[in-house]
């Protein structure tokens, strides 16, 4: 399958051997944590931190070592949202999610949950390091199908510019919908929601369903890129 480099800016210099990148490991399957991890130290320039089987466990070790980059299963259990959730405890460090379906909806909504890159399902264990290098560099492999699609992406977004009407000025966003805004792009469920604000659960899901109604989005997900593009109506 030909496969393309998407680039972007990065400091990293993976080929300095004065480097090492410190690294977490995130899946439920610990088979799978334990290969990876023996592949991962077969480099002297990769540094496996700790294993993680459930995300309140990764949560605490990257408060604990702060890793250069958080591995994670792509199957794991609450998807593109634990990106969110990981990148609001630890922002410096880069998810990079391994054993990704390589489809555009797939692929998209990863890197806009956040995460730095992705290792596609159909990788090779002998290629994990050499792509997680890529990564580092600021450099994504991907098939030709995914550039394209990424490629369509950016240009309906470049010629069909967010319609102003559909940006709530300040006055239109109400204190509330901010809050909201904030926690369902940190990944939070609509009962995580209702704890947080000490609100009913039922009241919580119309605020979410309004909020989807008023920004003219169609999915919760889609919240977290909202607010990266419009940041200014939020303040």
């Amino acid at each position: 399958m030909e496969t393309h480099r998407l680039s972007q800016e990065s400091g990293a210099n993976p080929t300095n051997p004065d480097t090492t990148t410190t690294l977490l490991i995130l899946s439920e399957i610990r088979f799978l944590r334990e290969g990876l991890a023996d592949a991962l130290k077969r480099d002297p320039q990769m540094s496996v931190m700790g294993l993680c089987g459930d995300l309140a466990q990764a949560i605490e070790r990257l408060g604990d070592i702060s890793p250069d980059i958080l591995l994670m299963d792509a199957a794991f259990p609450g998807g593109v949202e634990n990106v969110r959730r990981l990148r609001l405890h630890a922002p410096r460090t880069r998810i990079v999610v391994f054993a990704v379906t390589e489809t555009e909806d797939d692929v998209i909504a990863w890197v806009e949950a956040g995460a730095a890159g992705y290792i596609p399902r159909t990788a090779a264990l002998s290629d994990l390091v050499r792509l997680l290098y890529a990564i580092i560099a600021g450099e994504q492999v991907c098939s030709a199908r995914v550039v394209s699609a990424l490629m369509r992406r950016i240009g309906c977004s470049m010629s069909n510019p967010l319609d102003q009407s559909h940006i709530p000025s300040d006055a239109m966003l109400t204190l509330r919908e901010r809050q909201i805004v904030g926690l369902v792009s940190a990944g939070l469920s609509n009962k995580e929601i209702a704890r947080q604000l000490n609100i009913e659960l039922s009241t919580a899901k119309s605020h979410v369903h309004n909020l989807l109604g008023k920004l003219h989005l169609q999915r919760r997900g889609q919240v977290a890129h909202w607010r990266r593009m419009n940041a200014a109506y939020i303040v």
